[in-house]
């Protein structure tokens, strides 16, 4: 009768085993990673397409701003409306039109914060939403002087109160949001912070030097790209 022999793994063939496995981490590791999408990269994404639905349900909404553009006395071309309307809750006809359209951001900021359903945090100027993004407007000049009707800028921390509280080319958009300039001086990559133009007429521009958002806005394939600009710095 035969014994049956146990056989084990001698201590050489564990060490080239091991070794094979940390081999096969050192090259797919780093691949894995640089297919991961960067978190802030996704969320300016995120942010911006936000703004962009609710510029577009704002301008679309008749009952808060109807077609003045042909009108013969006191023409509009969108946002640069200041006038309540009874069929606009949140901007009701207890709001009178006025000829210094002071009140004309203040009726955009207003709806702009309650479709978001976010959280003010100075006045209607400052707001935080659901998902922490940290928002601030400043800058409102809607008018009628021109065919875009004025603007108003708009500038988002996408990761809140997280560091780096940065913008492109170095920027922090400290009077909008708070922080420090100097901390962002010599910052490349790894923002956090962008600013965009909203127009009178519903068009919306990233400023240039964000470009990191710009790019983030992109097509899907920009957000996991190893060139992606946004990559944390070493």
């Amino acid at each position: 009768m035969m014994r049956r022999l146990n056989k084990a793994f001698t201590l050489t063939e564990l060490l080239v085993a091991l070794g094979v496995i940390a081999i096969l981490c050192a090259v797919l590791l780093p691949v894995i990673f640089n297919l991961m999408p960067n978190q802030n990269t996704i969320m300016a994404k995120r942010a911006y397409y936000t703004i962009q639905t609710v510029v577009s349900d704002l301008i679309n909404d008749e009952a808060c701003y109807p077609d003045r553009t042909s009108a013969i006395n006191n023409p509009r071309v969108g946002f640069d409306d200041p006038a309540g309307s009874p069929n606009c809750t949140k901007w009701d006809e207890n709001h009178l039109d006025d000829s210094t359209m002071t009140q004309a951001a203040d009726k955009f900021k207003e709806l702009f914060i309650d479709k978001l359903g976010a959280t003010k945090t100075d006045g209607n100027n400052k707001f935080t939403t659901n998902d922490s993004m940290e928002w601030s407007f400043t800058s409102a000049a809607f008018n009628s002087g021109n065919d875009e009707g004025g603007s108003i800028l708009l500038t988002v921390d996408v990761n809140g109160k997280d560091a780096p509280n940065c913008g492109g080319n170095g920027y922090a958009y400290v009077n909008e949001l708070g922080g420090d300039d100097a901390s962002c001086k010599d910052r490349t990559n790894g923002f956090d912070r962008f600013r965009v133009t909203i127009k009178g007429n519903g068009q919306i521009t990233i400023n240039p030097s964000d470009v990191w958002a710009i790019n983030a806005v992109k097509v899907n394939r920009n957000i996991t790209s190893d060139k992606n600009s946004n990559d944390e710095d070493d």
